[in-house]
C-alpha cells in the first residue's frame, strides 16, 4: 500500500511538472491559434524555401503544433525536433538579439 501511494504521488508530481513546462513553452512561442510559425513547415526552411504545411501532416512537440508539407518532412522533424524548431520561439531573431523585444516574424523573409 505504501509503495502504491508513493508511486501515485510520484506520477502526480511528474505530470504537473510536464504540464507546467508545456504551458511555459506555449507562452514563450509565437503561436497562431496554437500553431507554430503560422503553419509553415519548419523542415522546408532547410530545403531552400519556406512552404506552408498541411493539417494532414501535423505533429505536436512538447505542446507546440507544427504542420508539414509531406510525410518525409514530418519524419525528419520527429527524428530531430531541436534541429528544426525555430529559435527564440519563432519570434524575430533580430529584435530578440538587439532589444530583447518579441516582434512578429514574416516566415517568407
Amino acid at each position: 500500500m505504501k509503495y502504491t501511494l508513493l508511486f501515485v504521488c510520484f506520477i502526480a508530481l511528474f505530470s504537473s511538472n510536464v504540464i507546467g513546462q508545456t504551458q511555459l513553452r506555449q507562452k514563450n512561442f509565437n503561436l497562431s491559434n496554437g500553431l507554430a510559425i503560422e503553419g509553415y513547415d519548419p523542415v522546408s526552411y532547410f530545403k531552400g524555401k519556406p512552404e506552408k504545411g498541411s493539417a494532414n501532416y501535423s505533429f505536436i512537440y512538447e505542446g507546440v503544433a507544427y504542420h508539414f508539407v509531406n510525410s518525409m518532412n514530418l519524419t525528419a522533424f520527429k527524428q530531430n525536433p531541436s534541429g528544426y524548431e525555430p529559435q527564440y520561439g519563432g519570434w524575430c531573431a533580430y529584435a530578440m538579439g538587439n532589444t530583447g523585444e518579441k516582434v512578429e516574424v514574416d516566415p517568407e523573409t
